[in-house]
């Protein structure tokens, strides 16, 4: 909560000492000058705090992040008056002291403060049912690249807190930061507030922990350092591959296992892949008891200026049922064709079949859409879980920006483009022969080499029922901590306007 705004509906004849119910103000630097509140204020100690009288038609504006304040008892008669909040994220100039900055000679960037013991990041989402079957002595291997986050340590927190059995979580991280400088080092990668807190769920960072540290300048792109993720894999029977800023809903672990396992001949011969955009969550919010819990699943959305398709993800009626190869009417795991990269889970015999590939340097666009014809062809069949697992923040880090820092990337970038390109065409290295990338563009109703899109390929092979309406077909939108949808916004914008009469 960044700023209040509080207009008083109070009576006319409203008097300070007989109804009283002031708002009491503790001045953020220790004194208050008499001139500055001599309209707002009754007599007080000017060196702590002033109140603030609520007359009729008065509007008081501050800012709640920095000053600490207190509503005085009303005596005669209740006070009336109408509150607006705006949440955001600011930096206090209270305590310059403690807010630490790192900064990049080479590109002028800095970041804030990255603590990551935030209490109310951890708010639990609802949790998610348990199997009938369990699942305990099954090992999960989290694969983790990390690009000079501060979500990081909070995500993994996330992971082993909200699991059915923290004990068999094992984590890869893939840590890219500034080597040269220990002070980010340690704010990135040593997490010891939170291995502190972690100790009481069975979980040893010096066991189930394993790390890979890459200087920031030598990043070249997700699917290096998804590679590198992956090689930290030591054997465990599942592998779940995330982004470093996620949170999971309790019981993840079981679930996931449990779904897996209901993909029919897929999963018995170990070719399925569950794989969704997650709902998005916000700081400092986080997602909490009312956080989404439907489940998305990912249908092409256009193709880019560089040839390459773009994706979304749709949000799913609870209570849309579909049918299964047998033709029996279902709410379980939805066939799908399109592939996340931050969140996909399968048994980790993939990894010897269809690995990241760690040549495609510089690509952003274009890592998902490789994976989804490379796992297509080797005979994988992706599936959308019906229930949310987890949530991603969807904004932005302002530390991501590797081009900078390589001044050969943009020719490696065209270059993993071309790949992918005739990688979708049936043609290049990585693919499979089980099936063919035709077949693949049939089904996704694309044409690769026309870069068209065709009519109701927006629905994943789905009934145009099965969504839900009024999501934006953007997971970003989803917002836990309050609804930032447009009409909303500018509602509440026109209410602080007609406050402050601009």
């Amino acid at each position: 909560r960044i700023l209040t705004f509080v207009y008083y509906l109070t009576p006319p004849d409203w008097d300070a000492d007989s109804d009283g119910g002031a708002l009491r103000l503790f001045s953020p630097i220790g004194e208050v000058s008499k001139s500055d509140t001599a309209l707002l204020a009754k007599e007080s100690n000017y060196d702590t705090c002033f109140d603030v009288i609520p007359y009729s038609d008065r509007m008081v504006v501050f800012r709640s992040d920095l000053i600490e304040h207190q509503v005085m008892p009303s005596f005669r008669r209740d006070r009336m008056a109408v509150t607006v909040w705006l949440y955001g994220r600011a930096i206090s100039s209270r305590n310059e002291a403690t807010k630490i900055n790192f900064t990049d000679n080479s590109s002028n960037q800095t970041f804030e403060d990255a603590k990551v013991d935030r209490d109310e990041v951890f708010r639990s989402p609802p949790p998610l049912a348990l199997p009938s079957n369990n699942f305990r002595e099954k090992t999960v291997f989290v694969a983790i690249p990390s690009y000079r986050d501060k979500e990081t340590w909070p995500t993994i927190k996330s992971l082993i807190q909200m699991a059915r059995y923290p004990g068999r979580v094992y984590i890869g991280v893939v840590w890219q930061v500034d080597t040269k400088s220990q002070q980010e080092m340690d704010m990135f990668t040593s997490g010891k507030d939170i291995i502190t807190t972690l100790k009481s769920s069975h979980w040893e960072n010096t066991k189930n922990l394993r790390s890979i540290i890459v200087g920031y300048t030598q990043s070249t792109g997700p699917c290096y350092a998804r590679y590198l993720a992956q090689t930290l894999h030591r054997g465990e029977d599942y592998v779940l591959q995330i982004d470093s800023h996620m949170r999971f809903r309790p019981n993840w672990d079981e679930y996931l296992i449990a779904q897996l396992h209901k993909c029919g001949s897929s999963s018995e011969k170990g070719k399925a892949v569950l794989t969704a955009y997650p709902p998005g969550y916000e700081l400092p919010c986080g997602p909490g008891e009312d956080a989404e819990t439907r489940g998305t699943i990912l249908v092409p959305w256009k193709f880019g200026d560089d040839g390459i398709l773009r994706q979304k993800g749709r949000l799913l009626r609870r209570e849309y049922t579909h049918s299964d190869s047998f033709g029996q009417n279902h709410n379980d795991n939805i066939p799908c064709l399109l592939y996340a990269g931050g969140f996909n889970f399968f048994q980790s015999s993939l990894l010897d079949v269809c690995s990241y590939d760690r040549k495609l340097h510089g690509l952003f666009f274009g890592e998902e859409i490789s994976m989804a014809v490379r796992l297509f062809t080797h005979g994988y069949d992706l599936f959308a879980p019906p229930e949310s697992v987890c949530y991603h923040l969807w904004k932005r880090n302002p530390l991501r920006n590797i081009a900078i820092h390589r001044q050969n990337l943009a020719v490696e970038k065209e270059d993993a483009i071309s790949v992918v390109r005739e990688q979708v065409r049936g043609r290049g290295r990585g693919l499979g022969t089980i099936r063919v990338a035709e077949q693949f563009a049939l089904q996704l109703g694309v044409n690769f080499e026309t870069l068209t899109l065709s009519d109701g390929c927006e629905n994943a092979n789905l009934d145009s029922d099965a969504f839900v309406s009024s999501f934006r077909d953007n997971p970003a939108a989803i917002s836990d901590c309050m609804d930032l949808s447009k009409e909303n916004i500018n509602q509440v914008m026109a209410l602080v306007s007609q406050f402050t009469g601009h």
